[in-house]
């Protein structure tokens, strides 16, 4: 009795982390800055950093001798031939066009950016010039704008062009921070993949997919 309790226990635990693990958001942290590029995968509260790698504090010695000896090798073997493969046909793909469609924009609107920081710092010595930049870099940053408030849902907005007559070069700062929920992504999955299995089914119906 006592073994049977301590499995139902387990069994709990595993369904409750399961269930958690679903409801977490996921995603991918990115900045770019002067130190260069900076990604972090996200999940719940957890941060794990990808980019820089973290270099490892020893390396290995590696014996040149037995280099060349690995790239003679390499060097005998005869090249691949590349592999060429039948395709199916285009008017039984299209037909699952509509469905595709409608399913990236479900995985779109399920996408929340938590946050959008974007900081241009313009650099010129001449103040007209640096003034036509200026209105550009204005004008492509409020047509853009919309259509990424329209593509994604944000939470956090900071976007900002400055100009510097004393700065050499013309500098970037990016940092966003996209996330999604694993259990509502596996809705979507399941919903049009029972749409696309009775596409499928129709097609084997009327005689199979035309090659």
């Amino acid at each position: 009795m006592n073994v049977l309790l301590i499995f139902l226990y387990v069994l709990l635990a595993i369904l409750g982390l399961l269930i958690l693990v679903l409801f977490l958001p996921v995603g991918v942290r990115l900045r770019y800055s002067a130190e260069g590029f900076l990604l972090k995968l996200v999940l719940g509260p957890v941060r794990w950093q990808l980019l820089p790698e973290k270099r490892p504090k020893k390396e290995e010695k590696t014996d040149p001798n037995k280099q060349t000896k690995q790239t003679g090798k390499q060097q005998k073997q005869p090249n691949e031939k590349s592999e060429t493969h039948k395709g199916g046909s285009l008017r039984t793909l299209l037909q699952y066009a509509p469905l595709g469609r409608e399913f990236l924009g479900d995985v779109r609107r399920s996408i929340l950016m938590r946050k959008l920081e974007l900081l241009v710092n313009l650099a010129g010595d001449d103040p007209c010039d640096l003034a036509i930049v200026y209105g550009n870099a204005c004008g492509v940053l409020e047509a853009v704008m919309p259509m990424m408030r329209n593509a994604f849902r944000i939470r956090k907005e900071h976007v900002q062009v400055f100009c510097d007559f004393s700065a050499e070069s013309t500098e970037v700062y990016i940092d966003g921070e996209i996330v999604v929920c694993p259990a509502r992504l596996l809705v979507i999955m399941i919903r049009y993949g029972w749409r696309a299995m009775k596409i499928y089914r129709q097609q084997n119906e009327k005689g199979g997919a035309e090659v």
